[in-house]
């Protein structure tokens, strides 16, 4: 009978539940405002997160004396590609505020933004009004991270997957979870803890079918968006459900490096399209150029493909270069595939939907203030776990800004909240369940099943009666997550995801079903409200309802134009 090993106990005035971009920029803050951090990852954080394998692009702005390249036109940007989702006071803090520091915090860990010249080279896309994208190597910079971390002496607990949060009157107190590698238990305090776990992946049906081969982090299964939200903890912009352009066999990032380096949507006609559809043509936002593929595609003038024949030698080496910075096999895959660097045209395809923010320009999670706290006193949240963060530029500032928060706040709280021993030991056993099943449904064939509903039902165009059905079929599976069955602890990790992404699921398709109004299409595209609308420019948001249900209610958000 598995039980779980030893249980550890452990303290610290800030705990960081993720040790990606964010939730290390959170520890690095914490740390140099005196705190004692204390970081809990599910992988290691060496190579974890979105960013484990590298990246290529940095957004900013950088004060050139170009128009477009100000804090007040970047957030008239903002306020633009984000309107309905972005709150710009947070987004001021968040980022404006610490964009400066954050760069200069990349450059002393030993990555440099710039080109080997020294020169910044800067691309466009997304729908920006200059070229605020910083193209660079970020290949080590989530090691490099790590070690900083380390450096500042923040203690790291690496593969302890952290199921639930503990709440004493109704302020947080800590949390609880497991070692995936050898069942011991850790009950942690901690005067304040900042969520930083990223979005929810592995939700739909991948253009590839395999589960794992995804355009964002495949470990990000929503652990902490269901722990929170069972905690009561409230949520905001979930109803998005995000995709982006790939390569067709191979969900890999490229999207910034492709169209930033000025390549073009054409469709199997040879035709380019994105003129057609928005005035910044191949420079539109990402959601823009996602319902262009789909619409052409759908009206039987697919497949498409990305056009870089116009491309100088000079710069075709550059891009194929950097399609290797967030996956190191991506070159190789295309050059099996035919696609030689000169006169290509690469077909590209649309990416699985994820739940995730709608723009770079915003986040999709915790609704957080400008404090980048929650509503759950002590509990605070930072990058793409968060309604507000995203994307590296949001996360390596905005982590910063949480870290400095929580530490003020943990300073403020003059001492450790209890935790619930009765809870803790009934956390414990519905934990270690699945391994006490001899016959039981394994976790991959459940996630196959919630897979199939939400891609049939809102993945990602939806309706009333599609979104209500779905529901409906997701309620049916309640009583499945009780026979998951796990031999092993590895197995037990992917038990728990299953159930985390089953959840989060559900509330999507609430949330969804809330916004009668199409906003972002086809990030959430009502086919029975094809039009967005003034009365929904702001947050819907999500909280627990009952045992299972799920309120919500709308918060505006205003802009000055």
């Amino acid at each position: 009978m598995h039980l779980g090993g030893k249980t550890h106990r452990v303290k610290a005035d800030v705990a960081i539940i993720g040790g990606g971009t964010a939730g290390l920029n959170t520890a690095m803050a914490a740390a140099e405002c005196g705190a004692s951090v204390l970081i809990v990852d599910k992988a290691h954080i060496q190579r974890s997160g979105a960013i484990a394998g590298g990246i290529d692009h940095f957004m900013a702005f950088m004060e050139t004396g170009e128009s477009w390249d100000t804090r007040e036109a970047y957030l008239a940007y903002v306020g633009k590609v984000a309107r309905g989702a972005a709150n710009l006071r947070i987004h001021e803090k968040v980022l404006c505020d610490e964009l400066p520091a954050a760069m200069a915090r990349i450059e002393k860990m030993g990555i440099s933004l710039r080109q080997e010249d020294g020169s910044y080279l800067r691309t466009q896309a997304l729908g920006q009004p200059g070229p605020y994208s910083i193209n660079f190597n970020g290949q080590r910079l989530k090691p490099a991270m790590a070690l900083e971390v380390k450096r500042r002496k923040c203690r790291v607990l690496n593969r302890v997957q952290v199921t639930k949060l503990c709440l004493h009157e109704g302020e947080m107190a800590g949390f609880c979870g497991y070692d995936m590698r050898n069942g011991d238990f850790y009950e942690i305090q901690a005067k304040a803890t900042v969520i930083a776990t990223g979005n929810t992946n592995r939700m739909f049906k991948s253009q590839t079918g395999n589960p794992f081969n995804l355009w964002y982090c495949p470990a990000n299964t929503g652990d902490l968006h269901r722990a929170a939200f069972d905690a009561g903890v409230e949520l905001a912009n979930v109803e998005y459900v995000r995709m982006t352009i790939v390569p067709k066999g191979f969900s890999a990032p490229g999207f910034n490096a492709f169209f930033g380096m000025g390549g073009k949507l054409v469709n199997g006609l040879g035709v380019p399209f994105m003129t057609d559809y928005h005035p910044q043509g191949d420079a539109a936002p990402r959601n823009v150029m996602v319902w262009a593929a789909l619409t052409e595609t759908k009206a039987g003038r697919g497949p498409i493909y990305v056009d870089v024949r116009h491309l100088s030698a000079s710069d075709l080496a550059h891009l194929f270069s950097t399609l290797g910075i967030d996956k190191d096999t991506l070159p190789e895959f295309l050059m099996a595939k035919g696609y030689a660097r000169e006169g290509a045209m690469i077909e590209l395809t649309v990416s699985e939907p994820m739940q995730a923010r709608p723009s770079e320009q915003c986040g999709s999670g915790i609704k957080i203030d400008e404090a980048c706290a929650s509503n759950v006193p002590g509990l605070f949240a930072a990058g793409d776990a968060s309604d507000q963060m995203g994307c590296l530029h949001m996360c390596v500032a905005g982590g910063f800004y949480a870290g400095k928060q929580a530490a003020k706040y943990a300073r403020a709280r003059n001492r450790l909240l209890p935790l619930k021993a009765k809870e803790l030991r009934q956390e414990r056993l519905r934990v270690f369940a699945p391994m006490q099943r001899q016959n039981g449904l394994a976790p991959g064939e459940f996630e196959n099943v919630v897979r199939i509903i939400t891609t049939d039902h809102f993945g990602p165009i939806k309706n009333e009666t599609s979104l209500k059905a779905g529901i409906a079929k997701l309620d049916a599976l309640n009583s499945y997550r009780d026979e998951l069955a796990a031999g092993d602890l590895h197995t037990l990790m992917r038990c728990h995801e299953a159930v985390n992404i089953h959840a989060v699921a559900k509330i999507v398709a609430e949330t969804s079903l809330a916004r009668t109004e199409s906003r972002f299409s086809p990030y959430h595209h009502r086919s029975d409200f094809p039009e967005s609308s003034d009365d929904w420019c702001g947050l819907v948001v999500a909280r627990r309802e009952g045992d299972n249900g799920v309120a919500t209610r709308f918060e505006t958000l205003l802009y000055d134009a």
